[in-house]
């Protein structure tokens, strides 16, 4: 048997991922390689649940019956799409109680930690995080692990959704001349937190992401896509969108 840190064993790995060809099983992958992967899908997994708890209060906090449904969706499908890479990690060998009940300090995005006070916080926090996340997922579902890759392209229809309903109600309270100023507020308290979530540009670890197709952009080119969308919709809105160079 040739060990899985061996020279063969990576360039056998290297010939599928240049191929385009998915790996599916861990005795296709090295050491490295799966230190990445799983680095990469816990953050994930972690920001999916707590992406979920962000939401639940506002379950009861929703303006209206219909906005209490949607929360109570967005809560489900997070929760799911964090079970759904959970269960992936566990195939990889990962304790996930021990990652989800005494490891979550370790893993969580700063972003996360930040209180959602009212519901224009709430929603401009859906508006850009959402939309950031999906610019990630993206990468993921183009990724070269196979069971992640599918199960993103399934999250990212979803997430679409999520990032709809943000785009409503931040529009919505534009609008609204006794709104407008708490969701620009709003958009200069959480745009340098969200912009903080891509990472700097041109790191080793990025680089390497991309060597094994685990990610497809560097941090700065995702950044980029994501500002180059929401800026135009912010101004349609009548909203002051916040310098791409505002980093937290």
């Amino acid at each position: 048997m040739v060990p899985k840190g061996s020279t063969a064993t990576e360039n056998t790995m290297m010939d599928k991922i240049q191929a385009g060809i998915k790996l599916e099983s861990a005795d296709e992958i090295t050491d490295e390689y799966k230190e990445h992967l799983l680095t990469l899908m816990i953050a994930q997994a972690d920001s999916e649940l707590a992406g979920a708890y962000g939401y639940v209060p506002w379950i009861e906090g929703a303006p209206t019956i219909a906005e209490k449904l949607a929360m109570a969706n967005i809560v489900k499908d997070e929760c799911r799409h964090a079970k759904a890479i959970y269960d992936l990690l566990a195939k990889l060998g990962i304790n996930v109680n021990k990652l989800v009940f005494e490891d979550k300090m370790k893993n969580r995005m700063k972003v996360f930690y930040e209180p959602i006070r009212t519901w224009a916080d709430l929603v401009m926090f859906n508006f850009l995080m959402d939309r950031a996340a999906g610019h990630q997922l993206h990468d993921a579902a183009e990724c070269s692990w196979g069971p992640w890759s599918r199960i993103m392209t399934e999250i990212e229809k979803e997430e679409l959704m999520h990032v709809k309903h943000g785009e409503t109600w931040v529009s919505k309270l534009a609008k609204d001349p006794e709104q407008k100023a708490n969701i620009q507020k709003a958009l200069d308290f959480w745009f340098p937190k969200v912009n903080k979530v891509f990472g700097k540009g041109g790191t080793q670890s990025n680089q390497r992401y991309r060597h094994f197709k685990l990610k497809q952009r560097d941090n700065q080119e995702v950044r980029v896509s994501w500002y180059d969308e929401i800026k135009p919709l912010l101004e349609s809105y009548g909203l002051k969108a916040p310098d791409i160079n505002v980093v937290e």
